[in-house]
């Protein structure tokens, strides 16, 4: 019996990876591990080149070139609302944007200086558990307005490789802060509250070992930093065959920005950490010097399904960390159950007193 034929909206002219028993395009399946052919079956494995994806200095990086492309004949898609760029198979019809579930998306030519990923993290979850955690999600949530399964529809929902660098550093802090105790005194019969404050000081070593930094430009950095962590010692070396089957942001944030971010995140930590050191439940006047030294990068792309929808006008979005399976999601409020519940609660309040009086 022969295999069944690929569907007409991919064109044969255009297939990088067939499949050696039926010819149709193979796509990359997160259960299988491995290239699989959706019409017959036949599996075949992308050799792994493990431990080549490691970190280099940032002086290097800076001088790298940025014209590589992705290394396999893809199409570039650009929202017209977010303004991300996708990447796609060169065959196949995007009708809505993957990151914000616009229906506006013009084919655009790919960027000159596009950066090619070094590594990447291949999909783990597959499309069916993905779409579980979407609707566990959605039945968890409260006041949510009630015709929200139905807007928020998994047919959007899409397997997309977003791309991220990480960095590593080594620092040293010495931090100076005053800081305070509270204690009562009694002044003309009444107790009174005051602070002791004391000078405090002291180190800290902190070694930051591939932080994230996404270069996305179609996902928010607080729903992204929700899928935390990814598993980077798991990279493989960068092999566009993991892209079949699948969508691809191209680069939107260049090494430089993505360094300054970086800091700005690992100097928030290192000033966290010294907070916690100080003796005391108070403290004001913190000052912190820092000495880096170490720093180094990598770049690659994380696998992410992502439930993009429209709510009456606004975008919304569900998120599923590809490898861990760890979710991360925003949706909108329902006035209306709010202020019933509020109302509820003081009907409570008012029913308790009247009881108790």
């Amino acid at each position: 019996m022969s295999a069944p034929a690929p569907p007409p909206e991919i064109a044969a002219g255009t297939r990088k990876f067939p499949c050696a028993a039926c010819g149709a395009d193979v796509v990359w399946n997160p259960r299988a591990g491995a290239l699989r052919c959706p019409y017959c079956g036949t599996e075949r494995a992308v050799p792994r080149a493990f431990g080549q994806v490691a970190e280099k200095p940032i002086e290097e990086g800076l001088r790298a070139p940025r014209d590589l492309g992705w290394g396999v004949s893809r199409k570039t898609v650009r929202c017209q609302r977010c303004g991300a760029s996708q990447s796609i198979d060169p065959g196949v019809a995007a009708l809505r944007c993957a990151f914000c579930g616009a229906p506006a998306v013009v084919e655009a030519p790919a960027a000159g200086n596009m950066i090619r990923p070094e590594g990447l993290l291949p999909f783990k979850v597959d499309r069916g558990r993905a779409a579980e955690m979407f609707r566990g999600w959605i039945s968890r949530l409260w006041f949510r307005p009630n015709d929200l399964r139905e807007n928020a529809a998994l047919s959007a929902l899409q397997g997309v490789y977003v791309p991220f660098w990480t960095f590593d550093a080594a620092t040293q802090s010495e931090w100076e802060a005053e800081a305070g105790t509270p204690y009562q005194i009694t002044v003309n019969g009444r107790t009174e509250t005051r602070i002791r404050w004391e000078p405090a000081s002291g180190f800290l070593e902190k070694f930051f070992d591939d932080l994230p930094v996404a270069a996305s430009k179609g996902l928010p950095r607080a729903l992204l930093q929700g899928l935390e962590p990814f598993p980077t010692k798991d990279f493989v070396a960068y092999d566009p065959s993991f892209l079949a089957g699948f969508l691809a942001e191209e680069y939107a944030v260049d090494l430089p920005d993505a360094l300054r971010e970086a800091r700005s995140r690992m100097e928030g930590e290192i000033r966290s950490a010294c907070v916690a050191q100080i003796p005391a439940p108070m403290h004001r006047n913190l000052s912190v010097r820092t000495a880096w030294s170490g720093l180094a990068y990598k770049n690659g792309l994380f696998p992410i399904w992502i439930a993009a929808y429209d709510y009456r006008g606004a975008p919304f979005r569900f998120l599923v960390n590809g490898v861990t399976g760890r979710v991360s999601g925003k949706a909108p409020w329902s006035v209306v159950k709010i202020a019933a519940a509020l109302i509820a609660a003081l009907l409570l309040l008012l029913l308790f007193n009247a009881l108790t009086n």
